[in-house]
């Protein structure tokens, strides 16, 4: 139960009184908009506004651009807590510069920035994320490296069914060198699918504008990225060491949650690997080492037919159609469960005919195709659009589903008083199902060469930076003062006196998931300053308890990557 402060009644009154006040609030992409793409800013008032004037004016005080505010186009809903929300429309001003926009006699001046590429700082950031993710490497930030202990990390077989989930120790105490890989956020588990998720989208992202990453924080002669994305694949080439194991998990329950520093942890050199042919991380480890045997081919060789091997190997086994998803299970919690293996199983196959140029696979890639249905969802776990346009220029009716689920997320965009332009309702792990979404139909106009899906890649990241309810960046960027900082990750739970830049937050979620798990939170959220912008629908809280909301994961920070450079590479950025 939550344990509230003696100020509570006082609270709710205050936050009463907030939305009741005539206050007016600009909602607008801080990081920036490029110039000639759309711009646009959301209004939010507990009054009628609509006779007002806005202006923006340039660093020299001279207007630019102004109109009048007009209609709201959306009254209080599910998207908004006020009465009236309005729209302004800013995209004749494709001048680059910096500008201040300001509703006459309502709001103080509120920065806009035009610029040829707004997320150069938040790419850069972002990898830093990643790299403060690291285990198993003296190459790390923010803390004292960790878990090198996971050189001897002991086996455990599961006994049972789903229902019935048990997990033994092997007999003979087995155990393998599973060092490296990257944190999954709130504990220090380590999990196959995110990792092979957040290696994949790092290299689709640099194959797709290298000259976008530059070097900051590597240590070795590659560029940050791909020193990441390296970083990856080395541990995926350690989770299939022999014919028995395929890891999908290292460090499990016993990882303490974020209770100490990874550096601290009691089980050091006695943490769990959970081993099950599981057939969707095997085929979304198979696709990222492919991937990567093509994108190391030039730069290092012998490295690249390692990677090119193991994924052979791994996806052999795993299409052989002898094995059943599997994952880690335990008393009704579930540990990323992926109960979809043919969207894996595709991104595989056709990531080793481009490889090998092997015509076996690309019947393959097919045939998973066709067993591949439009979702009309979108997650790390459901990567139907993303497996499905890689076949579309060879397989029309692959590119039929793709543009059947597009379709639908650019329908929800329309929905009335969807006043965010969001592609999908309020769902946990929201924000990074929207990057899916967002690189899904940016990766189909780079391919197709074809702007009709564009919105949901500029929405998407509109919406991260701020063109949301709360007016904040859920990416921690440094010169973005409006950042959430209060991240439940225990390195910067832990050590407050760091800024948790580059980490991205899940985001906002349906109310009644956080309320089903809110009961860890044990102080008053009400004081909280996200608070009167909820919803009867939608909850974001800045806390650092609210893992529903403020959890960060490096398959966030590497989506985030990939859907920048996108918008980078469709709408004009250098």
């Amino acid at each position: 139960m939550k344990r509230f402060c003696k100020s509570a009644v006082l609270a709710v009154s205050a936050g009463a009184l907030f939305l009741a006040q005539a206050q007016t609030f600009v909602r607008s992409n801080l990081a920036g908009y490029y110039p000639g793409a759309e711009k646009r800013i959301v209004v939010m008032s507990a009054s009628d506004i609509s006779a007002k004037t806005w202006k923006i004016t340039d660093e020299n005080g001279a207007t630019v651009a102004e109109g009048n505010v007009g209609r709201s186009v959306a009254g209080k809903s599910e998207h908004s807590p006020f009465d009236f929300n309005y729209e302004v429309i800013f995209s004749n001003l494709d001048r680059k510069g910096n500008y201040n926009f300001v509703i006459d006699g309502e709001t103080q001046p509120h920065s806009v920035r035009i610029t040829d590429n707004p997320y150069q700082e938040a790419i850069s950031s972002s990898l830093r994320w990643i790299r403060a993710q690291r285990s198993g490497s003296k190459d790390v930030l923010d803390r004292k490296p960790s878990h090198f202990g996971d050189s001897t990390a002991f086996v455990y077989y599961r006994s049972g069914n789903a229902k019935t989930d048990k997990w033994v120790e092997d007999e003979e105490g087995r155990y393998l060198d599973l060092r490296g890989g990257w944190y999954v956020g709130g504990n220090y588990s380590k999990s196959t699918s995110l990792i092979a998720y957040t290696t994949y989208f790092l290299l689709r992202a640099y194959n797709l504008a290298p000259e976008t990453f530059g070097k900051k924080y590597s240590k070795s002669s590659l560029v940050d990225i791909l020193d990441e994305a390296k970083f990856g694949l080395e541990y995926l080439l350690r989770i299939m060491p022999n014919d028995v194991d395929f890891i999908i998990n290292v460090g499990g329950y016993d990882s303490e949650n974020g209770t100490r520093l990874p550096h601290e942890n009691i089980f050091e050199g006695r943490r769990t690997a959970f081993s099950i042919y599981s057939t969707s991380d095997m085929g979304l480890s198979a696709a990222a080492l492919a991937l990567g045997a093509a994108t190391f081919k030039n730069i290092d060789a012998a490295f690249a037919e390692k990677c090119k091997a193991k994924a052979i190997k791994m996806f052999d086994k795993a299409a052989s159609g002898k094995f059943s998803p599997q994952w880690l299970d335990r008393n009704g919690w579930t540990l990323y469960p992926n109960q979809s293996d043919k969207d894996d199983l595709l991104l595989a196959a056709s990531e080793l005919y481009s490889l090998t140029d092997n015509a076996d696979y690309l019947a393959k890639a097919k045939s998973f195709s066709d067993k591949l249905p439009p979702a009309y969802w979108a997650g790390w776990e459901t990567l139907n659009m993303h497996a499905q346009l890689l076949v579309a220029d060879r397989h029309p009716s692959a590119k039929n589903t793709l543009t059947n689920e597009l379709n639908s997320f650019r329908n929800n965009q329309k929905a009335k008083e969807n006043i965010w332009n969001l592609p999908k309702g309020y769902t946990a792990n929201g924000l990074y199902n929207y990057f899916v979404i967002g690189t899904s139909a940016g990766a189909y106009t780079n391919k197709f060469n074809d702007k009709a899906f564009g919105s949901l890649t500029l929405d998407v990241l509109n919406y991260n930076y701020g063109l949301n309810n709360w007016g904040v960046s859920f990416t921690a960027i440094p010169s973005i003062k409006q950042s959430v900082t209060r991240f439940f990750t225990p390195m910067y739970k832990l050590q407050k006196r760091f800024f948790p830049e580059g980490a991205t937050a899940i985001g906002p979620l349906d109310r009644a998931t956080h309320y089903a798990q809110s009961r860890w939170i044990l102080d008053d959220v009400r004081v909280n300053y996200c608070y009167p912008f909820n919803t009867e629908a939608v909850v974001f809280l800045d806390h650092q308890e609210d893992y529903m909301s403020m959890d960060a994961r490096p398959d966030g920070a590497a989506s985030n990557i990939y859907l920048m450079t996108l918008a980078n590479t469709i709408f004009g950025g250098k």
